[in-house]
C-alpha cells in the first residue's frame, strides 16, 4: 500500500512538473519571440523554415536559407531562431562576415570564455571540444556563408553532424551563393521577393507610417515603386524611409531616377563584389548584351573569350546575380542597372567605357570616332574588342 502511494504522488509530481515546464517553455516563447509587425511576407517563410528543420526530431539536421543580398535571409533566420529558443539548450548565431575569429567565437561560447584561455588553443577536432558539444542540444546560425573556404574549418563538424552534436541539434546556414550549401545541408529554402500586395505594405508602412491612408496620387506611385524594386524587402524599406514627409513632387522627382541609382544596388554590390574579375566581366557582359539571349547561343559566344564558361556562369545563377527562364539569360532590372552603373563609373567619357549599350552613347562615340571600348551593343549585334582612335 505505501509503495503505491509513493509511486502514485511520483508519478503525479513528474506529471504537475511536465506541466510547469510546458507552461514556462510557452510563456518563454511568447516572452522572448522576435514580433513580425512590419516585417510582411515573413509569416510563410518561418514556417517552411521551421518545417524543414524538424524541431521536434532527435535528427542532427542542416538547413540552407539561400537568397540575393537583402531579400531577407538574416530577418528570418533570427525569427527561427526566437521562436525556437527555448527548445534548445544553448543557442550560437554568427555572422561570417562581421566576425574575424568565428571559431574562437564559436569556442568561447561552447567553453566559456576562462576555460579556453586555460586550455590555449583548441580546435573543433579537439576531443574536449567533441565531447562537450554531443552532450548539448544546441541550435546553431551561421549567417552570410559567402564562400567554400569561409566554411572549411566546419566540415567535420557538419560532415559528421549525427557524432558532432547532441541529439535533436539543428543548423542554420544562410548565404548569397547556393553551391556552397549543395554539399552541406539536408534541404535548403529559397527566399522569394515579396508579392504585389505585401510589397505594396512595406513600402506604405515606411513611406506613409501605418497610421496614414495614401492619397490616389501617393497609391499609383507606390504601385509604380513596388513594380519596379520588384518585391526586394529592404530595397523598399530604403526607399520607403527616404520617401516619408516628402511632397508627391519630389515622389515623383525620386521615381523618375530610381532606375539611375536605385538604393537596392549598394545591397546588390555586396554580391557582385564577391567575384573574381572573370565572373564580374561575364556579369557585365551578360547585363549588357545577352540579356534575353539563348543560353546556349550566349554561352557559345561569351565561350570564346572566357575559360570556365560553365562554372562562372553557374556561380553567377547560384549567386542571384542572372536567372535562366525558358532556356534564356535573364536578369532583374536592378541588377542590370547596377552593371550599367558601374560602367558608367569607369569615366565620364563613353568612349573611355569598357562597354557601351545605351544609344546615346553608341551614336556620341562612333560620331567622334572615338572608340576604346572592348564591346559596343548594336541592337543585335556584338562588336567586340573594338580599338579605334581618331
Amino acid at each position: 500500500m505505501f509503495i503505491c502511494f509513493f509511486l502514485f504522488v511520483r508519478l503525479e509530481s513528474e506529471f504537475i512538473e511536465n506541466i510547469v515546464g510546458d507552461v514556462m517553455n510557452k510563456l518563454h516563447v511568447m516572452s522572448s519571440s522576435r514580433s513580425t509587425a512590419g516585417l510582411f511576407g515573413i509569416d510563410d517563410s518561418v514556417s517552411k523554415v521551421e518545417s524543414l528543420l524538424n524541431i521536434e526530431s532527435p535528427d542532427v539536421l542542416i538547413v540552407g536559407i539561400w537568397g540575393m543580398g537583402g531579400i531577407g535571409k538574416t530577418t528570418i533566420a533570427e525569427v527561427v531562431c526566437s521562436k525556437v529558443r527555448s527548445r534548445f539548450e544553448r543557442i550560437f548565431f554568427e555572422n561570417f562576415r562581421q566576425q574575424s575569429d568565428l571559431r574562437r567565437s564559436f569556442l568561447s561560447w561552447l567553453l566559456g570564455q576562462e576555460t579556453l584561455d586555460t586550455m590555449g588553443s583548441l580546435s573543433f577536432q579537439d576531443s574536449f571540444v567533441r565531447d562537450r558539444l554531443r552532450r548539448i542540444k544546441v541550435f546553431i546560425v551561421l549567417d552570410d556563408v559567402d564562400n567554400s573556404m569561409a566554411l572549411a574549418e566546419w566540415r567535420d563538424l557538419l560532415d559528421g553532424r549525427n557524432n558532432s552534436f547532441g541529439a535533436g541539434s539543428k543548423v542554420l546556414i544562410t548565404s548569397r551563393n547556393k553551391q556552397i550549401l549543395n554539399n552541406v545541408v539536408d534541404e535548403t529554402y529559397e527566399v522569394k521577393r515579396l508579392n504585389y500586395e505585401d510589397a505594396i505594405q512595406l513600402f506604405s508602412s515606411k513611406a506613409l507610417k501605418i497610421s496614414c491612408i495614401p492619397t490616389i496620387d501617393q497609391r499609383r506611385l507606390i504601385e509604380k515603386i513596388a513594380r519596379q524594386v520588384q518585391g526586394n524587402p529592404l530595397a523598399l524599406k530604403v526607399l520607403g524611409s527616404s520617401f516619408y514627409g516628402k511632397k508627391i513632387e519630389e515622389w515623383r522627382s525620386a521615381l523618375s531616377k530610381l532606375a539611375q541609382d536605385p538604393p537596392i544596388e549598394r545591397v546588390c554590390r555586396i554580391s557582385y563584389d564577391g567575384l573574381d574579375s572573370e565572373q564580374k566581366s561575364i556579369f557585365l557582359d551578360i547585363a549588357h548584351f545577352f540579356k534575353g539571349w539563348r543560353k546556349d547561343k550566349a554561352t557559345k559566344i561569351l565561350y570564346d573569350f572566357y575559360g570556365s564558361m560553365h562554372f562562372n556562369l553557374r556561380t553567377l545563377i547560384d549567386m542571384c546575380l542572372i536567372t535562366t527562364s525558358h532556356n534564356s539569360l535573364e536578369m532583374h532590372d536592378l541588377l542590370r542597372e547596377m552593371a550599367f552603373n558601374i560602367v558608367r563609373a569607369e569615366s565620364d567619357f563613353p568612349g573611355e567605357r569598357s562597354r557601351l549599350c545605351h544609344p546615346p552613347d553608341v551614336v556620341q562615340v562612333l560620331e567622334e570616332n572615338k572608340v576604346k571600348a572592348t564591346a559596343i551593343n548594336c541592337r543585335s549585334c556584338i562588336c567586340s574588342k573594338v580599338d579605334v582612335f581618331e
